[in-house]
């Protein structure tokens, strides 16, 4: 795998399957109607079975998991995502989200935390492509 950095964004990410991302305290992911069909499908659930044992009452976000962790966070000796092929877009962004570079606790928080992110200086007239 290769790094891939995003315009605007201070770091550069290389997924390390650490985990980490999907135990971040106060996180929440939040879900579409076509992510919840696209998972309930993945699991060979009814959308409605999903709804009951992984939505909260308020029916878009995930539920968490044992100690604050997505409950789709699988153990190992690489943390692993058990919807992987149907995890939620906001999922599929990380670390790239906008709300990082306007808060610069969550900044600080995520590079903290995921042990891929190598923070890339400026470099004038190098501005990444992706």
């Amino acid at each position: 795998m290769t790094a891939v950095r995003k315009h605007g964004f201070p770091y550069q990410f290389e997924c390390q399957r650490s985990g980490n991302c999907c135990a971040i305290p106060g996180g929440f992911v939040r879900t579409t109607d076509a992510e919840r069909t696209a998972i309930a499908k993945h699991l060979g659930m009814t959308e409605s079975a999903f709804q009951s044992r992984y939505l909260q009452p308020d029916g878009v976000h995930l539920k968490e998991g044992l100690g604050n962790r997505c409950t789709f966070l699988s153990d190992g000796s690489l943390a692993g995502c058990s919807i992987y092929p149907a995890r939620p877009h906001k999922c599929r962004e990380w670390p790239f989200w906008p709300e990082i570079l306007t808060d610069e606790r969550l900044l600080q928080l995520v590079q903290r935390t995921c042990p891929g992110i190598e923070i890339v200086p400026a470099v004038p007239g190098q501005e990444p492509t992706n």
